[in-house]
């Protein structure tokens, strides 16, 4: 569960970062079945990887939604209804320069008003300059987001013309973690990578608050998380909490044909 503090952080920020929430030991298993899945999921001789759906390939894996540690903070940010909205494993970097420019997820969707949330379980240790993810804090409020959308070009070139600095000098907080760490962000934050590892390797989950309105459902339809994307080990869970994660997509799907 999330403290009254930490949920106000989020309101105000748009992140988390909640240290240590799982073991060494629960760590290693992690890794053990990431690397499984990644190698079984190898369709090229690429050293990046980016798969999605990823947990839903997994043994354990697919139990990380439903875990008190996952489960409940969504529960709370989300609101009772919440949908699930997919999964990705990623290893390694895919491009040359091992960084990945200032950008939002969701941007420019900001006046939808309609949450969504990452969380990313890192597999090693992240620092400034190795990887950690660097976000502007604040930058998921609609009048802070339509001021960076600048940023959404995504190159090199994009900062230092917008507001006169390079992207790795912009003003923002970086997430440094440790195996055993989460972040937990909104759709809608502006974040960016820079210096990656080699073998930076992590688990992402997504969640939506749930959709009430059909441009609800359109705004996860356009980003391939609504029911027609669901893999078949979700859309016919019988574990109660997956499936109340699945039901209002389900739902949705009916009553859109």
């Amino acid at each position: 569960m999330l403290s009254e503090q930490q949920v106000n952080h989020f309101e105000a920020f748009g992140f988390l970062r909640l240290r240590q929430l799982y073991s060494p030991d629960e760590m290693a298993e992690l890794r053990h079945e990431v690397a499984e899945v990644l190698e079984g999921q190898r369709d090229g001789t690429s050293d990046f990887q980016g798969v999605s759906p990823f947990i839903e390939h997994g043994t354990g894996l697919i139990e990380l939604p439903e875990d008190d540690r996952i489960y409940r903070p969504m529960e709370q940010l989300l609101g009772s209804g919440f949908v699930w909205g997919g999964s990705e494993g990623v290893s390694g970097s895919f491009n040359e320069t091992n960084d990945h420019q200032w950008h939002s997820d969701r941007g420019g969707q900001i006046d939808l008003n309609y949450r969504r949330i990452k969380i990313m379980i890192y597999l090693q240790s992240m620092r400034q300059e190795t990887g950690a993810l660097r976000v502007i804090p604040g930058s998921h409020h609609a009048s802070f987001h339509r001021l960076l959308l600048p940023l959404q070009e995504q190159k090199p070139a994009t900062s230092p013309g917008a507001y006169g600095v390079e992207g790795h000098d912009l003003p923002c907080t970086t997430l440094e973690v440790d195996p055993g760490d989460v972040v937990v962000f909104d759709h809608y934050l502006f974040h960016a990578v820079y210096g990656k590892q080699d073998l930076r390797r992590y688990v992402a989950m997504k969640f939506a608050a749930k959709p009430e309105t059909d441009v609800h459902y359109e705004a996860l339809r356009a980003h391939s998380q609504d029911a027609s994307k669901l893999h078949d080990r979700l859309r016919h869970s019988e574990r109660p909490r997956m499936k109340g994660m699945v039901e209002g997509l389900l739902e949705w799907e009916k009553q859109l044909g």
